[in-house]
């Protein structure tokens, strides 16, 4: 019989947001916690070790695939790599799936139908429309 091989170094990486930049007509990307990204760029949140899941630099987070040393030091300079992870938060774009996307949309469609309904006066009676009157069939 066979044994099983079971890779013991292979992190799975769950609820992962994925910031990714090019510079040096390379990709780099890093792996952060999806609700610490937009915290650490309007200043909330501080502790760089809060919002990455790891401090390895990427050229693809998916297949784990690291950046070279050289690669880096090309691209960035003689910057550490968490002086590197912060100028990639900072200025990379964050990846955000279709469901998310998804959702920020229907939540902004909701807020506008809310604002409108809470502007529409019955002409007959001159009273406020309800809400659920008007987000009920989008």
């Amino acid at each position: 019989m066979s044994k099983i091989f079971t890779p013991t170094n292979q992190i799975r990486l769950t609820n992962v947001a994925i910031v990714r930049l090019k510079k040096a007509g390379k990709r780099f990307e890093i792996a952060c916690y999806k609700n610490k990204v937009l915290s650490w760029r309007n200043n909330s949140e501080k502790d760089i070790d809060e919002v990455l899941q790891t401090h390895t630099i990427f050229t693809n987070v998916s297949k784990g695939q690291a950046a070279k040393k050289d690669e880096l030091q090309k691209a960035f300079g003689a910057k550490d790599e968490t002086e590197i992870c912060k100028e990639i938060l900072s200025k990379g774009e964050l990846q955000v799936s279709e469901k998310e996307r998804q959702s920020v949309l229907d939540s902004q469609l909701n807020s506008i139908v809310n604002g409108v309904a809470a502007l529409c006066v019955n002409p007959e009676t001159h009273e406020q429309e309800h809400e659920a009157e008007h987000t009920g069939g989008h």
